[in-house]
């Protein structure tokens, strides 16, 4: 997933591999070569994997002027488990910024360093500025909002894609009807034709041959005949 949002990053920022490579250069202490950055990008769809460690999400974050967060965002329609947990990949984000029963122990950190809400006094001002104060441009609780329905936005893009297709799928099993959705998907039409009436066949002497059990006044086609 890094690999894959590294070369996100480097699109989003017009960079080459080679000029990626001399912005790498300041903070690894050598210079890349070509292949070598190819090769980080190859890892998430090719065949070898690499892994990376904090120190190099870090570098990331600083040559591409990105959160660390954003080389945690899996491609959109990523369904896979993360490695070792039978957690979704696309819970990632959610576990990065925080889940709601985990944010108060994190704002109590964070209040420690300054970082807290807008007072009362400053959200007036912002209501007669228009402008943000500088505790809401602080504030990880306004921009884990920000983040997470930014992220909701996208993921719920693909999940109306998603009903929407799954509702032609259903609108269409309605009009052929399962043999005809069976016969379409197997591309035999025999399985599309409804079934031939059981025949009923005569013994010797004219005697219809029936289910055993089944009287005359069952049969179909005859009337019961009358005892005197």
């Amino acid at each position: 997933m890094v690999a894959y949002n590294v070369r996100q990053a480097r699109e989003l920022r017009g960079w080459t591999q080679e000029e990626l490579a001399g912005r790498l250069e300041p903070y690894l202490g050598q210079r890349l070569t070509q292949a070598a950055v190819s090769s980080i990008e190859r890892a998430w769809d090719g065949e070898r994997r690499r892994e990376f460690d904090a120190h190099e999400l870090l570098i990331f974050a600083l040559v591409f002027d990105l959160p660390i967060t954003w080389f945690f965002v899996p491609p959109a329609g990523d369904r896979r488990m993360m490695r070792a947990t039978t957690r979704p990949v696309d819970e990632l984000y959610a576990r990065l910024l925080g889940l709601p029963h985990q944010l108060e122990e994190l704002h109590a950190r964070l209040r420690e360093y300054g970082i807290a809400d807008p007072t009362a006094a400053e959200e007036v001002v912002e209501r007669l500025t228009g402008e943000p104060s500088a505790s809401r441009r602080r504030s990880y609780k306004h921009r884990r909002k920000e983040m997470m329905l930014a992220l909701l936005d996208h993921q719920a893009d693909d999940f109306d894609v998603a009903v929407e297709d799954l509702g032609r799928r259903l609108d269409h099993l309605r009009a052929v009807g399962i043999r005809g959705w069976v016969a379409e998907h197997t591309n035999d039409s025999d399985f599309a034709r409804a079934p031939a009436p059981h025949p009923v066949s005569e013994e010797p002497g004219g005697a219809d041959r029936r289910p055993e059990g089944t009287s005359d006044a069952a049969a179909p086609g005859r009337r019961p005949t009358k005892k005197t």
